[in-house]
């Protein structure tokens, strides 16, 4: 066996194989090895695949072009990024933990969230050393803030950046009128095709999707034409009960997951003025496109994976690879108006579904929430 001196790669090579890497924290381990290594990629260097982004204000406040709407608030609000990661111990890397973290607006440095708000988490750990604890990015999502108080600005509900070729990105997002609109870089325009509204977006396979209040699937082209790309979602038998429809990707495919709530949410939702009344959980149900039918039809399993239902992103995780993860589940929170979240988890069972709620926190369903260096 030839013995190889990975500190003399050639440049070129380094450069190829930084392109490739998945998330800052790779480029960082990556810049990690040796000084060589390090200095072919900086952070100010125009091959640097994460180039540190310019914090994007939307100023003065929340103008809405062509809408009755106007929000005369003066509120400085920015586009946040946050990010899911995987953290296994350096010794074993069979399970891990989710955590989900964001930077502090004026620091820069790194602060842990809850897992399914914005929130930060108090008395958290500012740092991690990667010698103990391998942490790979499995997930990201974006949200608008105010900038003063770091809180979530109740006028967007989903807020998606869609990349547009090498350098330019698109800020697409939901707002609480249920239409989708385009940051122009002056002010937010809806999209002139969006004759309906719409309850979730999502970037799949580099493509944008959005789901419409039919439970249509549309495809949103670069150039902000909207097509309508799956067939009309079968009415569903609610007993009364509140439906939210979301979008989520597993295995490489779409999925929509129906969110039941209680009978009087209906009322609730209807009274109040920000629409995060909806009141409680009941059930989920699971959709998959059906290719030969051209059909929604409802799956009754999930497999090894889970469903992760945050107030900013969906998506799914392999329950073989987090402690505690429940397969064929759905972990959520209820919206309720409280500063910590209670973490619930819902369990398909073929149909026959039920829900767990976090009362302790060494409870081993909910473990993967709960890091060891926490």
């Amino acid at each position: 066996m030839v013995d190889c001196d990975w500190s003399n790669l050639p440049e070129e090579l380094l450069r190829l194989i930084a392109v490739r890497l998945f998330s800052v924290v790779e480029l960082k381990r990556f810049r990690s090895i040796c000084t060589y290594w390090r200095s072919s990629i900086s952070g100010a260097d125009k091959n640097n695949p994460f180039p540190i982004r310019r914090l994007i204000h939307f100023d003065p406040c929340l103008n809405t072009k062509g809408s009755n709407q106007f929000y005369t608030s003066f509120r400085l609000v920015i586009l946040s990024r946050a990010a899911f990661f995987r953290v296994t111990p350096s010794s074993s890397s069979n399970k891990g933990w989710l955590i989900k973290s964001d930077t502090k607006i004026n620091s820069g440095k790194f602060r842990l969230l809850d897992p399914f708000s914005r929130l930060a988490l108090p008395h958290s750990c500012e740092s991690l050393d990667l010698l103990e604890f391998t942490v790979s990015e499995i997930q990201e999502s974006y949200a608008v803030l105010e900038k003063t108080r770091g809180r979530t600005a109740r006028e967007f509900k989903k807020v998606v950046v869609v990349k547009v070729g090498e350098r330019e990105h698109k800020i697409l997002g939901i707002s609480s009128d249920k239409n989708i609109k385009s940051w122009t870089g002056i002010d937010w325009s809806r999209l002139k095709e969006a004759d309906h509204q719409f309850s979730d977006i999502i970037i799949h396979k580099r493509r944008t999707y959005a789901l419409n209040l039919k439970g249509v699937v549309c495809l949103i082209s670069s150039s902000l034409k909207i097509i309508e790309f799956g067939p009309l979602f079968d009415e569903t038998v609610t007993n009364g009960c509140f439906i939210e429809k979301s979008l989520v990707e597993c295995c490489g495919e779409l999925y929509i997951i129906e969110r039941l709530f209680e009978e009087n949410s209906r009322k609730r939702k209807a009274d109040s003025s920000d629409g995060n009344g909806k009141g409680k959980t009941v059930g989920f149900k699971v959709y998959k496109m059906d290719e030969e039918l051209v059909k929604w039809k409802e799956v009754k399993s999930l497999g090894d994976n889970a469903f992760v239902m945050a107030t900013d992103t969906c998506f799914s995780v392999l329950a073989h690879e987090f402690y505690g993860c429940l397969q064929n589940s759905i972990y959520f929170t209820d919206n309720e108006e409280k500063m910590e979240k209670v973490i619930k988890v819902f369990k398909l069972d073929n149909g026959n579904g039920s829900i767990e709620t976090m009362s302790e926190p060494c409870q081993s369903c909910f473990q993967m929430f709960v890091p060891s260096f926490l």
